[in-house]
């Protein structure tokens, strides 16, 4: 905290709130002095502001930090600020080229911050299959791996010799060029060997980078579990020292969480730099033609059943396996939803998703892609609001405001203050070792950016559901952005476009 500086005005002023900061446990009624991107003031004294918002009532916290954020567009981050978030990271599956990436990001400009990883899959896609680099090189958008999902040549060929090295050479410069460690989809490459990523994760521990990993098996049958991956990413945090990202624990672990939380729990507890996350719903999402869908025993991996999967671009919940392949034949980077867990409806399945989603120290993600067209292709431009013709995963549109709706008011399983932590702090201690910018993120304090959310508790609430994504969160009061106010009384500003890129230092 800090008292107020004699006649200082402030850019904006919040007033009598209840303040929030999860790093140092305060909680109380104080105003907010926000001047040129930072919050500088904290205290209950009488604040001066050019612009001074009453928040008597609501909760004024650190903005959220997605980790697990694949829509990296303007209007993804619109939807994402309705649910609280105030800075979007695309880990997990990363991006290549990272110049690229953030050159288009600036230029087109950003409604919240953002950032990604180096893109192992981009990397490995274009060594391999180099018949499908566009100008001799990846796309920097997810679209470019997923319309390429049924290249057999990068998902199921090995990386050896000469290479091996071209692909590690790519990573490596994506590096230097600043991506916040290395993204790894394994399970869209299941070919890749444990020696390939033995080296990934040298070179990462070679930059004091992180890898985010989505394990190799997505199934609950052995030999080749998501229980036996697990185990094996352990391995590799032990053997190079690196960071190692386990993404979504929800989904990758299905039925299997108990013993696989035991597994990051013990792992954790013998000091290996091991750490995770996970997003709100018992269904995640991701291309129909990936090699985790394969359709001849997707039911007895997953635990499920055809009416279990619904196609994204028309909703459509398919009902055989031949309407299942056929979909997959016909286009397979479309993009498929996949309900591992009904925990609205079974209290069980309820109990297996706490386990992920209140694990010790993670962090709350959404593992959102960019909305849908018709035609399957993903949507780029800005129109606002949402296109009514777009489609995708509630988990789009509303997350955050789920967690702190069924978890915080409803079941009252976890406190106002855990649960920000876990929806802000907790990324920032995950990822500032390597990228030092979120050491000023996901705290309420003097000299922090100031991405900063005031939300109403007995009102915040997700209203996206599986048969209308679209429907924005509610209870969203004000969202700012870098000192910018992005969302005023639940209103978005549309002329404002305040993200600012996160990025790992730049290497020579």
């Amino acid at each position: 905290m800090t008292t107020n500086k004699a006649n200082e005005l402030y850019d904006v002023v919040l007033t009598n709130g209840r303040v929030i900061d999860p790093e140092t446990y305060m909680d109380g009624q104080f105003n907010v002095g926000i001047k040129g991107g930072q919050i500088m003031a904290v205290t209950k004294d009488t604040l001066k502001g050019k612009d001074v918002i009453d928040v008597s009532g609501l909760i004024v916290s650190p903005g959220f930090i997605d980790t697990h954020a694949h829509g990296q567009n303007i209007l993804s981050g619109r939807v994402q600020a309705y649910d609280g978030v105030t800075t979007g990271l695309e880990l997990e599956a990363g991006i290549l080229p990272i110049n690229e990436f953030y050159d288009n990001c600036a230029k087109e400009g950003r409604a919240i911050n953002y950032g990604c990883s180096v893109g192992w899959s981009y990397a490995r896609l274009v060594t391999l299959c180099p018949e499908l680099a566009v100008n001799g090189k990846p796309e920097p958008q997810m679209g470019f791996m997923f319309r390429n999902l049924g290249a057999l040549g990068w998902v199921e060929g090995k990386a050896e010799g000469a290479d091996l090295e071209a692909m590690l050479d790519l990573i490596e410069e994506g590096l230097k060029q600043g991506g916040i460690g290395i993204g790894v989809t394994w399970g869209y490459a299941p070919g890749a060997t444990l020696t390939e990523l033995d080296r990934v994760w040298r070179l990462a521990a070679k930059y004091n980078q992180a890898t985010f990993t989505h394990i190799q098996n997505l199934s609950m049958v052995e030999p080749n579990s998501g229980y036996k991956n697990h185990i094996e990413l352990a391995g590799l945090a032990a053997a190079t020292g690196a960071q190692t990202h386990i993404c979504h624990l929800n989904s990758t672990s299905l039925r299997d969480i108990p013993r696989i939380r035991e597994v990051v729990k013990n792992a954790q507890a013998k000091g290996l730099p091991l750490t995770t996350e996970a997003y709100v719903w018992g269904a995640g999402e991701s291309g129909i033609g990936a090699a985790e869908f394969n359709p001849d025993d997707i039911r007895e991996r997953l635990a499920i059943d055809w009416s279990d999967l619904t196609l994204v671009k028309g909703l459509h919940t398919f009902s055989s396996k031949e309407e299942f392949v056929k979909a997959r034949t016909e286009g397979p980077g479309d993009s498929v939803i996949v309900h591992f867990l009904r925990e609205d409806d079974k209290p069980e399945d309820m109990a297996l998703l706490d386990m992920s989603v209140l694990y010790p120290g993670a962090c709350i993600c959404t593992d959102a892609i960019a909305w849908v067209q018709p035609d399957g292709n993903f949507y780029y431009g800005s129109e606002w609001p949402i296109p009514e013709n777009l489609n995708n995963h509630p988990r789009a549109t509303g997350n955050y405001t789920r967690f702190l709706r069924i978890w915080v008011r409803e079941r009252q399983v976890i406190s106002w203050m855990d649960a920000i932590r876990q929806a802000s702090l907790n990324a920032c201690l995950i990822l500032e070792n390597g990228c030092p910018q979120m050491k000023k993120k996901g705290r309420l304090q003097v000299g922090m950016d100031a991405d900063i959310i005031v939300f109403d508790p007995d009102t915040v609430s997700e209203k996206a559901t599986f048969t209308n994504p679209r429907q924005l969160s509610v209870g969203m009061k004000h969202v700012m952005v870098n000192g910018t106010l992005l969302i005023r009384d639940e209103i978005l500003d549309t002329n404002a476009l305040p993200g600012q890129a996160v990025r790992s230092p730049i290497t020579a």
